[in-house]
């Protein structure tokens, strides 16, 4: 027999919408910074991706009309290990060394139910 419990949990797996995902390959320009503007729909995901040399520390910053999750991620197999993580932030910056040359991701997630507007620069 099956627990309500087991049912609740596959009712609310079912009802919880697909987060939309889109990755932007991270390319260093001539100057060695990336920019970019980009509008996360409600219940999206945006991620930018790509590789970070570790000797460098790359200086970031972002705003966003909206509040957003974010992180700092690298991904090894199927597991992410988390560098940075925030939870409703409209604008934030830091400065991010690398500890091995892996590619690196800077992620937001719009759980909110409206667009969310966001700009982002990367500068090494």
């Amino acid at each position: 027999m099956v627990s309500r419990f087991a049912w609740a949990g596959l009712l609310a797996c079912l009802l919880t919408p697909a987060v939309r995902a889109t990755t932007v390959p991270l390319q260093w320009g001539e100057q060695r910074r990336f920019e970019m503007e980009r509008t996360l729909p409600a219940g999206g995901r945006l991620e930018v991706c790509g590789p970070v040399t570790p000797a460098e520390p790359v200086d970031w910053t972002f705003h966003a009309d909206g509040v957003l999750a974010f992180s700092i991620l690298h991904r090894l197999g199927h597991r992410s290990l988390v560098s940075e993580r925030r939870q409703r932030v409209k604008a934030l910056q830091g400065k991010f060394k690398a500890e091995q040359a892996y590619p690196h991701c800077w992620v937001w997630i719009n759980r909110g139910q409206q667009p969310v507007r966001l700009a982002l620069m990367l500068r090494y």
